[in-house]
């Protein structure tokens, strides 16, 4: 059933938009499946076949309806932008799991009723920095305790690089990606919040949606580091994926490992814990 703009935005409940036009969905639909494939999640071999064959039909309304059920299954959130500019949230169907030490991407689907063309900002208390800059004093003060560096186990970026905009292109209906970072495996909680400018966030707290994530662990990887006579040895790594991403997030270390300095350093029997993938 096609649901107009006003639908009501409920958990794990996704409307479909029917008052979009065909050419630019289909158009930012193509920008946003190479955008995957550039992000090392591309859409399965059927997917990208049944994307195809929607843009070699004629009814357009079948076409909108039939983009948005491709690309729905993708989503954690769906963001709804009322005529006010007012930002509410809500879950999306799939599954919230993430890798332990790796980042995983995921779908926003944004129903952008005030044409908004404004950054979509996506932020986190549990995505809230680890650190800050020293303020040279005696006796500083202790702002960043233990107990918030332990509760603040997640990154997170938004893809604003091309094919893709940093902005939102003003059309009813349009997807964005979103990546997340866990630093820790087991069930984690987060709550994100999102928002397309200061003072847009609803005013019933709907910006906000909790979400608990599933966080598999990481592989722990072995290390033998020896020198050139044999012995055993101290080495630096510097660890890097296809998208130049630095591993361990340098965002999210614990000593004894650096966050001012990409590479980590390990001795020989010592490991280093890396998710699933090629680097």
């Amino acid at each position: 059933m096609l649901c107009s703009l006003t639908t009501q935005v409920l958990a794990q409940d996704v409307p479909l938009v029917a008052d979009v036009d065909r050419q630019p969905l289909e158009a930012a639909t193509l920008r946003l499946e190479q955008a995957l494939q550039l992000a090392g999640s591309p859409l399965s071999a059927e997917e990208s076949a049944q994307l195809q064959e929607l843009f070699t039909q004629t009814n357009d309304p079948q076409v909108v309806q039939g983009i948005q059920e491709v690309l729905d299954k993708h989503c954690l959130l769906v963001v709804n932008i009322n005529p006010e500019s007012r930002v509410k949230v809500g879950r999306g169907p799939v599954r919230p799991q993430l890798d332990q030490r790796g980042w995983t991407n995921f779908l926003v689907k944004v129903i952008n009723e005030a044409g908004v063309t404004a950054p979509l900002v996506c932020s986190s208390q549990q995505a809230e920095p680890m650190l800050r800059r020293s303020s040279s004093a005696a006796k500083p003060e202790m702002k960043i305790t233990p107990a918030d560096a332990a509760g603040r186990w997640l990154d997170l970026a938004s893809v604003t690089s091309q094919p893709l905009a940093k902005t939102l292109s003003g059309l009813p209906l349009e997807y964005r990606i979103i990546q997340l970072y866990s630093r820790d495996a087991g069930q984690r909680e987060a709550t994100l919040s999102m928002h397309v400018g200061q003072g847009t966030q609803d005013l019933g707290f709907r910006s906000d949606v909790p979400i608990l994530f599933e966080c598999r662990p990481a592989v722990d990887i072995p290390l033998v580091v020896h020198d050139q006579d044999g012995q055993p040895t101290t080495c630096s790594l510097l660890i890097k994926d296809s998208q130049k991403r630095v591993y361990p997030n340098p965002s999210r270390r614990l000593a004894p490992d650096f966050f001012f300095h990409e590479q980590i350093y390990r001795a020989d029997g010592e490991s280093i814990s890396l998710a699933p993938g090629q680097y």
